[in-house]
């Protein structure tokens, strides 16, 4: 819900910075009692970051008539870890558009493979292949598609969709799916959480 509504603020000439604030306003209205994770505003280039590294929230970096947008939330409530992320098409560009697309497939398709995945190798091999097979590269740094959800007081125990962690058994826990892609200096992700 937080997401459609600041999609009203996505004018053109808004900074990163000043939407990324609006969404922590937003999500504050609706309830949330903190972010686990700094709220992620990716403009034009900028959308090829997933992890907050050195990018932050710009208040230099102007949405344009035409752009892409990546925006990643991750409320608390009730002391449980939220996670949603969506890649939003400005204005008309047929580029932009098939990017986009391609993402929210990719994520759909991983989504929907997840529950019949028994590790966390089987998930990450078949998404990885589709990411693949599309020409596209997987963005995250660190190579994951996703991480299991935790709570403030277990952080250091989240486990990441990646190789490092083949054999783990996906059953029991609450998966963050993400696979994050790339292709031409642009990125797009789609991200809701699935319990197993």
């Amino acid at each position: 819900m937080a997401c459609q509504t600041s999609k009203s603020y996505l004018k053109p000439g808004i900074s990163e910075k000043e939407f990324a604030i609006k969404c922590e306003e937003i999500m504050s209205a609706l309830g949330a009692e903190g972010l686990w994770y700094p709220m992620l505003v990716n403009f034009n280039k900028n959308t090829i970051y997933c992890t907050r590294g050195d990018h932050l929230p710009s208040e230099h970096v102007y949405l344009l008539e035409t752009d892409i947008v990546l925006v990643d939330y991750s409320p608390i409530l009730q002391g449980k870890w939220g996670d949603y992320s969506e890649t939003i098409l400005i204005g008309q560009d047929a580029g932009f558009h098939r990017l986009i697309q391609d993402a929210k497939q990719i994520f759909e398709e991983t989504y929907a493979f997840s529950k019949q995945s028994e590790t966390v190798g089987d998930l990450f091999r078949f998404s990885n292949q589709l990411i693949q097979s599309k020409g596209y590269e997987l963005l995250d740094p660190n190579g994951n598609i996703g991480h299991s959800i935790e709570d403030d007081e277990n952080q250091d125990k989240r486990i990441y969709i990646s190789p490092d962690h083949e054999h783990v058994r996906l059953e029991g826990k609450k998966w963050a799916i993400e696979p994050h892609i790339g292709k031409g200096g642009y990125g797009a992700k789609f991200e809701k959480v699935i319990a197993l």
